[in-house]
């Protein structure tokens, strides 16, 4: 029997058109996922996974440097003990009581000679304290912060007290070697402080008469303050070394 083999051997037609190449089974896989998108630098997500800082041991902070504590108390002592600002608002304020105690002469002579004083509450207002009944009190208190600019000055006085000790304690761990190593504040300024008593420091008694234009002398003022301290308010910033420097929480 003779078998054909002429269609076996015939080559086979490829079909008309770009040949279609096969997809690797590799790159079938990344067809599937979505395409990359780069951010420019600025877009991107700067929030951190961690936002809150460690420590690790035991850290110090230091509150200010060895310079800066120098300029602080220079200042501050600059301003207490040296005619600042304190000072001048007290002195300022010595003319004003003059015409006070001039008027309080012709109104109610009997209290000009009594023992008593007065200072700056937490209010901000004239209190009287001393030996005196509660009508005497009330009438003096009215008088007084009637009299605005010697209100006003008074404030000042309190105020520039408040600020430079404060400032003489300085940051951190507060201390003290001056004025500042007590514990004076708004509350119990009045309690300690007399301006009475410093209104009256006049005629130079420790050796220093007051400068031309001034009514007060400036080293019986101070000395008059540092008395009042001494014997009324209590230390509670006394010096310690290396004040600047505290350990960290």
């Amino acid at each position: 029997m003779k078998v054909d083999t002429s269609a076996l051997a015939q080559p086979q037609v490829q079909p008309s058109g770009p040949a279609t190449p096969k997809t690797p089974p590799k790159e079938m896989a990344y067809a599937t996922l979505a395409p990359d998108v780069y951010h420019r630098s600025g877009e991107q997500d700067q929030t951190p996974t961690y936002s809150k800082p460690v420590v690790i041991g035991e850290g110090r902070t230091i509150v200010e440097t060895a310079e800066e504590t120098i300029k602080r108390t220079l200042d501050a002592e600059s301003q207490l003990y040296l005619g600042g600002d304190m000072f001048h608002a007290a002195d300022k304020m010595a003319e004003h009581y003059d015409e006070f105690m001039g008027m309080l002469e012709q109104t109610d002579p009997q209290l000009v000679k009594k023992n008593w004083g007065f200072s700056v509450d937490d209010q901000g207002l004239l209190t009287v304290s001393g030996n005196l009944t509660q009508d005497e009190i009330a009438t003096l208190e009215e008088k007084l912060n009637s009299n605005e600019s010697l209100v006003n000055y008074a404030n000042e006085v309190k105020e520039a007290f408040l600020k430079y000790t404060d400032m003489e304690r300085g940051p951190g761990l507060p201390t003290s070697k001056g004025w500042g190593k007590y514990d004076v504040n708004n509350q119990n300024f009045a309690d300690i402080i007399n301006m009475r008593s410093l209104m009256e420091e006049r005629g130079g008694s420790r050796g220093q008469m007051p400068n031309f234009g001034e009514k007060l002398s400036l080293l019986d003022f101070v000395d008059n303050v540092a008395e009042q301290l001494k014997s009324k308010a209590e230390v509670a910033f006394a010096d310690e070394p290396f004040n600047y420097v505290h350990n960290g929480a």
